[in-house]
């Protein structure tokens, strides 16, 4: 159960001055002590919220609550480790001293004691949660700081050596949440397998980057745009042995990229339900003779493109067809040149909201994430839709409305022109005395930073 603290009395919370104090106290158990702090939003009847931790030794952290009237809660998860424990006693300690009017209480508002033999206890009891569990022997979900811990209990009912079950476990819930923190976490996505079946949930790989694959029912294994959905556990079995692969709990796992013929040789080996045309491309539009969305706002969000919270949302017509993880090309029109101003991926689901327009009708709208920004007026390379309209003339280019799916066929000539237009951009950029107004105007995910290092 969780344990919950209440602290009153003071006027004026000093945050700052509680939190270096800590940190002072907590050196005491680690001899260089990274505390992080995690906001989140608070409650209605809450002025500030956020999670305490430290770097490679918190499971759960420490959430703490200020409440509007002054009153602050701190919580101690049930599964906290041992260092959450530490790092919990060491907040409290510091608040009595930092603000001598405070009166840490239980919640039946009795008075508690702030000692190591309190905190060693509270930790005890920890530990036997985590026994207890392993006792009771049924598999369990368990919300970390960074990831959620799938706890098999078979796991640690016959742990030999000096460390008993509870402590190994503990000891891979910290890693979890630790490990690998620059790997790209796989989404999850929700799929109808085949036609007449439930949606299931679905994480695809396509072995571009290191991932971590949390739970899910199917890994989908791409082959360029061939999807071959695999049963989790069958896709354990496959990739056994693979030294880029490691297993980290019941449900999850780590995948480092491979060589590219080796995970074409898993791909063909992998028994699964394939899906040819997988990842889907959509236009979206942007006609700023009509948009509430002005050219001014553009060349902001130009500013912040390589922001790792970047993103867009807007409209999308075709709103049944989407998943996350298809492609996008938003195309400019009317006033002003015409042609591909963005690219990226979809990493969200549709959902309804106010007509922008204000036509009061009924509108969806997703979200993007962007791998390229270029400015239509300003950037002196631009694709075009009047090359567009002479490669695939099918298409209307210039009118519709915004996120339309594309044929199978029409995305993948899309795909070639992009492929063409990017080489010359990135030719125009390596040339001596490249054009200032392409270096600012053009901005590809990455890009600006691979410059950055080249040598002067």
């Amino acid at each position: 159960m969780i344990q919950k603290f209440k602290i009153k009395g003071i006027r004026k919370f000093n945050d700052q001055k509680v939190i270096e104090r800590t940190s002072m106290l907590f050196k005491d158990y680690i001899d260089k002590p990274d505390i992080m702090i995690r906001y989140k939003t608070p409650a209605d009847n809450e002025a500030e919220s956020y999670t305490l931790m430290t770097e490679n030794n918190s499971t759960q952290g420490v959430n703490v609550k200020l409440r509007i009237g002054e009153t602050i809660v701190v919580e101690l998860p049930w599964l906290a480790s041992e260092m959450d424990v530490r790092l919990c006693y060491a907040f409290l300690n510091a608040v009595v001293k930092v603000h001598r009017m405070a009166r840490v209480m239980d919640e039946d508002e009795k008075s508690v004691r702030l000692t190591d033999c309190d905190a060693e206890e509270q930790w005890s009891q920890r530990h036997k949660n985590m026994t207890d569990i392993i006792i009771k022997g049924e598999r369990m979900v368990v919300a970390g700081v960074n990831r959620d811990f799938y706890l098999d209990p078979s796991t640690y009912q016959n742990v030999i050596g000096d460390a008993d079950g509870a402590s190994v476990a503990f000891k891979n819930f910290v890693f979890l949440q630790w490990a690998g923190q620059g790997r790209k976490d796989v989404a999850e996505e929700k799929r109808h397998i085949t036609d007449d079946a439930e949606f299931s949930s679905i994480r695809v790989v396509d072995n571009s980057d290191d991932v971590f694959i949390g739970a899910c029912q199917y890994v989908g294994m791409m082959k360029k745009n061939t999807c071959k959905m695999v049963r989790f556990s069958d896709f354990c079995l496959l990739l056994d042995g693979q030294g880029e692969f490691r297993r980290v709990d019941a449900e999850q796992a780590f995948l480092d990229k491979m060589d590219e013929d080796r995970w074409r040789e898993l791909f063909d080996k992998a028994e699964g339900i394939v899906k040819e045309h997988f990842r889907k491309t959509f236009i979206m539009r942007w006609n700023t003779d009509i948009s509430n969305y002005k050219l001014c706002e553009f060349e902001e969000a130009m500013d912040e493109f390589e922001a790792d919270d970047f993103y867009y949302e807007w409209s999308i017509w075709d709103h049944q067809k989407v998943h996350y993880g298809d492609k996008f090309y938003m195309v400019r029109t009317g006033n002003g040149k015409h042609g591909v101003v963005m690219r990226g991926i979809i990493i969200g689901t549709p959902y309804p909201d106010e007509d922008w327009s204000g036509k009061g009708r009924k509108v969806y709208y997703i979200r993007m994430g962007l791998s390229h920004m270029i400015h239509p007026d300003k950037s002196p390379l631009l694709l075009t839709t009047e090359e567009l309209c002479k490669a695939m003339p099918a298409f209307n280019w210039e009118e519709g409305h915004s996120g339309v799916m594309l044929d199978d066929a029409t995305a993948m000539r899309l795909d070639e022109l992009w492929q063409e237009y990017v080489e010359r951009a990135h030719l125009l950029t390596e040339q001596e005395g490249a054009d200032a107004n392409h270096r600012q105007y053009y901005q590809e995910r990455g890009e600006r930073n691979r410059r950055l290092r080249r040598p002067v």
